[in-house]
């Protein structure tokens, strides 16, 4: 062998050892790197396996906690044998490989209790092909056969079964199939909007009387006066968003009651996305970072990681749609065993989301 084909031979050597190292620095990188998601992703909360169901007397006491009738309230009183419910599920309605349904729960629940009912319930349908996000929300009211226990408001479903329970309804009646849902109660609300620093929501002169004079949810007092909100647009934090979704006493000017809070939760929820899609990376990272020890979902670290590869990149040019079940036109007002309640025409509102989301 001459000098020509040593020296050939060795840097032959050299760049198989080169590349050999890169290699190794690659796979160390990548194996660090999916240990650390592996353990970021960890914080959320699982729900995972069975949910228990609670029992009559922990419903019961749930059900105690029920608000009281409004006095203008003009429903027609009738007995519960007089509301036909389906005897057979609805018709599925159904969904391309482009779309995904996650619902959105926002728990009734205080520090110190369990499980409760889902004060908040919005399905957010994400279309990669239209690029567009439907928020859909069902109003807690709606008196529903929840499949397996009874027929109640549509709200008590998460009390007594979870999620489980909640899809299942939904399913029942309207025909949805839910892929995954996330779950965050008042204290994570409050979370999320502080930690984007905050939403711009405007409001009437009669929503920002109320929210500057009204009680605090948790002990009843007043608020100290520190709330100077006007008419118009404000800056509100976690604290003042949350109560401003809350509010159930003061019209929007087109809608009242639970109407009207569900109308608000959307508007709250649509400026929280508005926000984060003007993020900076560093400050995406943040919100993230802040927001998975509030949530309880099933996804699983894997499922989250490829809805993010294949949602994230229509963030930007992302559409927002909002709806309400059920519309208007498809429900009246009753009082069923000293409730107030919603029944829903269901044929009509399945065939109205078939049309939106389908």
């Amino acid at each position: 062998m001459n000098n020509k084909d040593r020296k050939g031979g060795s840097w032959k050597r050299i760049l198989l050892q080169v590349v050999c190292v890169l290699l190794a620095i690659v796979l160390v990188v990548l194996l660090s790197a999916t240990v650390w998601l592996e353990s970021f992703l960890g914080q959320i909360n699982r729900e995972e396996g069975p949910v228990e169901t609670l029992s009559q007397e922990e419903l019961d006491n749930i059900l105690k906690q029920t608000d009281p009738i409004d006095p203008d309230f003009t429903g027609e009183e009738i007995k519960e044998d007089e509301i036909t419910v389906p005897s057979q599920p609805a018709e599925l309605i159904e969904n391309n490989e482009a779309v995904l349904n996650i619902l959105l729960v926002g728990q009734d629940r205080r520090e110190g209790q369990g499980r409760q009912r889902s004060d908040a319930m919005i399905l957010c349908t994400v279309n990669k092909n239209t690029k567009t996000m439907t928020m859909t929300s069902f109003m807690r009211d709606m008196y529903v056969k929840i499949p397996g226990f009874y027929n109640q408001r549509i709200n008590v479903a998460y009390a007594v079964g979870g999620y489980t329970a909640l899809s299942n309804t939904l399913k029942y009646n309207f025909g949805i199939q839910t892929d995954h849902f996330v779950e965050i109660d008042f204290s994570g609300f409050e979370q999320a909007v502080d930690l984007v620093g905050g939403v711009d929501i405007e409001l009437t002169k009669d929503e920002a009387l109320y929210l500057n004079n009204r009680g605090n949810w948790d002990t009843n007092e007043k608020y100290d006066g520190s709330w100077k909100l006007k008419a118009g647009v404000n800056h509100l934090t976690g604290e003042q968003a949350l109560a401003y979704s809350r509010i159930r006493n003061v019209g929007t000017g087109e809608e009242s009651g639970d109407f009207g809070r569900t109308s608000r939760q959307r508007v709250v929820l649509g400026k929280l996305i508005e926000k984060a899609k003007t993020l900076s990376l560093t400050e995406l990272y943040n919100l993230v970072n802040g927001l998975i020890p509030l949530i309880t979902t099933d996804m699983t670290n894997q499922e989250i990681m490829s809805y993010v590869m294949d949602y994230v990149p229509i963030l930007p040019d992302l559409q927002l749609v909002t709806q309400r079940i059920p519309a208007d036109g498809t429900y009246s007002h009753k009082k069923v065993n000293g409730m107030a309640v919603i029944l829903p025409n269901l044929e009509k509102n399945r065939e109205i989301l078939e049309n939106t989301i389908g």
